[in-house]
Parts: structure tokens; sequence; C-alpha cells
């Protein structure tokens, strides 16, 4: 069965969606990091016969609301802690680890289907990206690691995806359909209102 890694931060005050906190305040933007990673584990939860989820955890140290979270997603999902090191070499190694797919938490429409797809995609192709409207990517699969599309890319950019579009120059890449992360008061507002 298909691995699919969401990647998540633990969730601690002040240390998620920092540029959501700028607009909304950190309690807020602590709220809306919860919320929209439960919608995502509740959405791909509908994939379980045909992949497995696991949560990929990133953050150390333990405040006891970070533990009562990170306990609550155990009871659904094997939880992995997140290696050490920068977000390129944690992602290789989640697929060097066996992992099919890689997701964020911070995609409002993302759910199974969207994952079924990348996955399907992966069969034919070497490497599936699910672009967001900001110029990252919400979604990564392959069924082979390469390393090489998670070098030298600027995370945290409006660059990502094309740098790893020319990263992975050597090998088949199939796109999805463009999605949107909440990252701002702006991305909030939209799905508040969608």
């Amino acid at each position: 069965m298909d691995r699919v890694a969401v990647f998540a931060r633990a969730p601690r005050l002040g240390r998620v969606k920092t540029r959501l906190a700028r607009d909304v305040g950190a309690k807020r933007a602590l709220a809306v990091h919860r919320e929209l990673a439960a919608l995502t584990l509740r959405r791909l939860a509908s994939g379980a016969a045909r992949f497995a989820t696991e949560v990929w955890v990133d953050g150390d140290g333990a405040e006891p609301a970070e533990v009562e979270e990170v306990e609550e997603w155990r009871r659904s999902f094997p939880i992995r802690r997140q290696p050490e090191g920068d977000l390129g070499g944690r992602m290789a190694a989640a697929f060097e680890d066996g992992v099919t797919a890689l997701v964020g938490c911070d995609i409002p429409a993302l759910d199974a289907a969207y994952v079924d797809a990348a996955l399907a995609a992966s069969r034919k192709a070497d490497l599936v990206l699910g672009p967001v409207e900001d110029g990252g990517y919400c979604l990564i699969a392959m069924r082979a690691p390469h390393r090489e599309v998670f070098v030298d890319i600027p995370w945290g950019t409006n660059r990502v995806l094309a740098a790893t579009r020319s990263a992975a120059a050597d090998l088949t890449v199939l796109e999805l359909a463009t999605l949107w992360d909440v990252d701002d008061g702006a991305d909030l507002a939209r799905w508040r209102n969608a």
C-alpha cells in the first residue's frame, strides 16, 4: 500500500503559521493551524483503503499542548518525527524511507481524491507535483527517491515550484490541478468565504 506523509509542524504558539500570525496574531494562527491539520487528516482518512497516511511532525521540545495534540493525531495515524536538517533534506528522507507522496497541511481543497490522482500519475511519471498559486507546491509524489529535486531549492519563496521543475529536468514530470494554501490573512478570508 502506498504511504502518504503529511508534513506538519508541532502545534506550538509562535512557531506555526508565522506569516498568518502577522495578520491575525499568534493565538489565532495556532488555532487555524490546528483546524487545517485536522481537516487534512480527516479528508485523507477517507483514503485509508487505498493508501496509508502518516503524520511526520517537525518541532522538538514538548509543551503540554503540543504533546496533547500530537497524541490526538496518534490515535488515528502513525506519527513520525521529521529528521534534523532543512526542509529539502527532511522531505528527501521521507521518500528514502519508502513514502510515495508527501503533502502539506494548510491546503483547504486537498483531499483523498487529489492524493489518489497523484498516486495514479506517479505510475506514469518519475515525479508528480501539486502546484499552489503562490509558486510552491502542496504535494510531491514519486515511486523512487530523487534527492536532486530537494537540493538548492529556495524554500518559503515563490520560486519553489520553478526551482523544482529545473532540478527535475532529467525526469518525467506530471502536474496536478493548481490549488492554494493559507499563508496570510487574505488567504484565511478566502477560505472562510469559500
